[in-house]
Parts: C-alpha cells; sequence; structure tokens
C-alpha cells in the first residue's frame, strides 16, 4: 500500500477525493465523528488555558495540563486519521 499517495493529489482531486469519501456511509459517519473529536479539542483548549491560569492549588493545575494535552492529541490525531482514512480510500478505490 503507497503510504503517501494521498499528499501527491493536487487540490482538486483532493477536494474530489473528499466529496466522493464523504458521500459513502462509512465516509458520512467518519466524518461525524472526527469533526466531533475536533470540536472537543477545540473547546478544551481555551477551558485548559482558563484552568491553568486560575489555578488554586497544584491538583488544579494538573488536571489544566493533562487537559491541555488531551486537547492537543485530539486536534492532532482528528487531522491525521482523516488523512489516513483518505489515503485508504484513495488506494483502494
Amino acid at each position: 500500500m503507497y503510504k503517501l499517495k494521498y499528499y501527491s493529489l493536487t487540490k482538486d482531486e483532493k477536494i474530489k477525493l473528499q466529496e466522493d469519501f464523504y458521500k459513502t456511509e462509512f465516509g458520512a459517519h467518519i466524518k461525524q465523528l472526527l469533526t466531533r473529536l475536533l470540536i472537543i479539542g477545540i473547546i478544551g483548549l481555551p477551558f485548559s488555558i482558563y484552568l491553568i491560569l486560575t489555578y488554586k492549588n497544584i491538583w488544579d493545575l494538573i488536571i489544566a495540563i493533562s487537559l491541555l494535552v488531551a486537547s492537543i492529541i485530539f486536534i492532532i490525531s482528528s487531522f491525521t486519521l482523516r488523512i489516513k482514512k483518505l489515503n485508504r480510500y484513495l488506494v483502494t478505490r
């Protein structure tokens, strides 16, 4: 399996591939899940920053930093999983 086939596409081909993938039942479901993951990560970022700025004891700081790390992981994994699924669809299509 060619791992980076998605990266070799042009911008128009990537848009067409995304449209085709999201029209399938599996693609629509994956889009919904990854969008939810991205939204949770985006909401968690400002909340964790607020908790870091207003902490009262060490446990508040530990919780805020772990929430910040989890939010960043959610955002990054949302994009990487989206590219992996699109690449797998492109290869097996």
